[in-house]
């Protein structure tokens, strides 16, 4: 081999060495926003009757994110796309247990909630692989607006009543509203504000998605630092309600054993098709937008159909191992690609980070702040709230924005009514 040959294959090798390397920090970096979603997520859907299940939930998330964010990462047409649960997604899936639990009565809801949630996630990765294989990728852009915005800003509202209720442990209902009305409630509520106005704020001043894992990690060493100058003992902080209570190894369970499936009361399952549709049209609808958000911003061109079958394919390799839905993330991608990735172990790397906390259990819950998760919930709702009811006022004609609201009235009266039944 000649000397340039070898010159020239020494660079080479360091310049991939390099892009590895910068791969793999900016998927670390990622990492801690997504770590911090898949926590409020498990906490907004694993509440109420299934609040002593968190644990489960938490390594259910993660095993999604691992799954689901390692097949997109590996066969994505954006190679620095990440995946993993969702927040209108997840919204959606809640309300999903929450009409399951209100039929089940008193009966144990983790089995109930683990297959409906898995056969959903099934069936949303069959209608993904559905539309990529018959290429109506492109179709799918021409959902009207109303019916989009009133889906994505009914989503919005329910994660915002989601967000109290993960705080306060505690439906914010009118019935309830006496529960409300004293002093630690309100100082729980209040923490959250503060942590979604204080994200509002500095993603107003600033565009790098550098800041929101900045925040969060500048949130958890302050509420520490608060603990040790008032002398107040975790323990006491977690017995409160102002951290997780402290969780116990959680072993995954397979929802497909034949013995489970049997037990499954299928005759529920009509009651469960119109929040089953509800997932699968706000992952569909995500995706699009989603994707159609990176290829704007990072000015690449996605081709639909493909991650339509990729997504598709992680949502049901995810749901045979027990998890659920996932779907392209823009907030990680971007903040992948802005902190240097291009390439696939980015993503990879994050989906890594993810089973390593599955592997680890979810004995750190117990050390994570209500306020911050619930805030980054207030924050994401009330941006889809904003977004969608709001700020479409002066982009549509009237008669199209009384139909996006009323389709948002219609869906937030929908999903909410499980809640307000005494069953649940």
């Amino acid at each position: 081999m000649a000397v340039g040959e070898i010159g020239t294959s020494g660079a080479l090798d360091r310049s991939r060495t390099q892009a590895a390397l910068t791969d793999v920090f900016a998927g670390l970096v990622c990492s801690i926003l997504s770590v911090a979603y898949c926590l409020s997520y498990a906490a907004l859907i694993f509440n109420g009757p299934l609040v002593p299940a968190l644990a489960y939930g938490v390594a259910v998330t993660f095993l999604s994110a691992a799954i689901g964010g390692s097949i997109v990462a590996w066969k994505s047409s954006l190679p620095f796309a990440v995946a993993g649960p969702d927040s209108s997604i997840s919204v959606v899936l809640a309300a999903l247990v929450a009409t399951l639990i209100q039929h089940l009565g008193s009966a144990d809801p983790l089995l109930p909630t683990l297959i409906a949630i898995s056969a959903t996630t099934a069936l949303t990765g069959l209608v993904l692989c559905v539309l990529g294989f018959t290429r109506a990728g492109r179709a799918i852009r021409f959902v009207p607006f109303p019916v989009i915005g009133g889906f994505l800003g009914a989503t919005g509202w329910l994660m915002i009543t989601g967000a109290v209720q993960v705080v306060t442990e505690q439906k914010p209902l009118i019935a309830n509203f006496a529960a409300f009305a004293n002093v630690p409630m309100l100082g729980k509520i209040a923490a959250a504000l503060v942590m979604a106005v204080v994200l509002q704020l500095a993603l107003r001043r600033s565009k790098s998605p550098f800041v929101m894992p900045g925040i969060l990690i500048a949130a958890l060493a302050t509420t520490y630092i608060v603990l040790l100058l008032t002398g107040w003992p975790l323990g006491e902080a977690q017995a409160s309600g102002w951290m997780f209570r402290p969780q116990s190894t959680a072993s995954l369970i397979s929802p497909w054993h034949p013995g489970s499936l049997q037990s499954f009361s299928w005759t529920q399952a009509p009651a469960l098709a119109g929040d089953v549709l509800a997932v699968m049209f706000v992952t569909i609808i995500n995706f699009l937008l989603n994707t159609t958000g990176i290829e704007l911003s990072t000015r690449t061109d996605a081709n639909i159909d493909r991650d339509l079958k990729v997504l598709g394919a992680a949502n049901i390799v995810t749901a045979a191992l027990g998890g659920y839905v996932s779907c392209t993330s823009i907030s990680r991608s971007l903040l992948v690609r802005t902190a240097g990735g291009s390439g696939r172990l980015s993503g990879l790397t994050v989906a890594a980070v993810s089973a390593g906390l599955l592997i680890v259990g979810p004995v750190f819950v117990g050390f994570i702040p209500k306020y911050i998760l619930a805030g980054l919930l207030l924050f994401l709702g009330a941006g889809l709230v904003y977004q969608w009811l709001i700020q479409s006022a002066r982009q549509l004609p009237l008669t199209d924005y009384l139909s996006l609201i009323a389709i948002a009235l219609l869906i937030i009266n929908w999903a909410s009514s499980p809640a307000s039944s005494p069953a649940s």
